[in-house]
């Protein structure tokens, strides 16, 4: 049984009313699924928060936080959705949320590699992506099955996850990395196209992700087909020695692609 236990750190009741009636009906959307939760779930407002939540271990249970901006932003249920996949992933001990083969994965880089807080924060956002895609083979079924998004409010949003221009700073160095984190990014999100059958309408992903490559080096857009075949072929079933080589290949991967482009 789901025990639902809402606060919200913000005088707007209204606000954290409506976060409580999309925490309970994407409660139940799960269970119906076949993906129910058997934990105690708190899920709070972060007004501030820069980026739309994320979820995380809180004693015996876990917390969702959700943006401000995503209170009204009509994906709010969706969000939900999408971090109780987190949490399901955690709770059934799927490798892919295994925190202790992910910092295997992390401690095989040489700490000067990752002295810079930018550089520490891709790295993080590298392993989120493969996180987010195990959690998305839960959400979308649950999305789909309970028609939360329509198939063209799903193909825009990834659509517009595609950047079809490099970062251009003036620091060379930062450059390199952040630039070859983007390639890494559109490659999640047109794997994840792939790997849900999701459209592409009019190519838009498609048409970006190559504006995109085209001003990005050869020997760093040569290895996008790399990132994409990884996004799209990542296995439901795999043990924990097969993930921890899968993860430090994609970072090793990573690392010569943003140090040597």
């Amino acid at each position: 049984m789901n025990v639902a236990k809402t606060s919200a750190p913000t005088s707007d009741s209204a606000n954290s009313e409506l976060v409580r009636k999309a925490f309970l009906n994407a409660s139940r959307m799960m269970k119906e699924s076949g993906f129910g939760l058997k934990s105690d779930v708190k899920i709070v407002i972060d007004p501030k928060l820069p980026f739309m939540g994320y979820s995380m271990p809180l004693g015996r249970g876990y917390r969702i936080v959700v943006s401000g901006g995503s209170v009204g932003s009509g994906m709010l249920e969706g969000l939900i959705v999408h971090e109780m996949s987190h949490i399901y992933r955690m709770e059934n001990n799927h490798v892919s949320h295994d925190a202790e083969v992910v910092q295997q994965a992390i401690e095989k880089i040489d700490t000067k590699r990752l002295s810079d807080d930018y550089r520490q924060k891709i790295v993080h956002d590298l392993l989120n992506d493969i996180q987010d895609l195990y959690a998305d083979d839960i959400s979308m079924k649950v999305l789909r099955k309970n028609q939360i998004l329509d198939s063209a409010q799903i193909s825009s949003f990834l659509q517009d996850w595609v950047k079809d221009e490099p970062i251009e700073s003036g620091d060379s160095k930062r450059d390199r990395w952040v630039n070859a984190s983007v390639m890494v990014h559109n490659a999640r999100a047109l794997g994840q196209m792939a790997r849900h059958g999701i459209k592409d309408t009019n190519g838009k992903a498609a048409d970006s992700n190559k504006r995109f490559l085209s001003r990005m080096p050869p020997a760093a857009s040569s290895q996008f087909p790399y990132f994409q075949d990884l996004m799209i072929n990542l296995k439901e079933n795999t043990t924990r020695d097969q993930y921890r080589k899968l993860l430090t290949d994609y970072l090793n991967r990573f690392l010569e692609v943003a140090e040597k482009n």
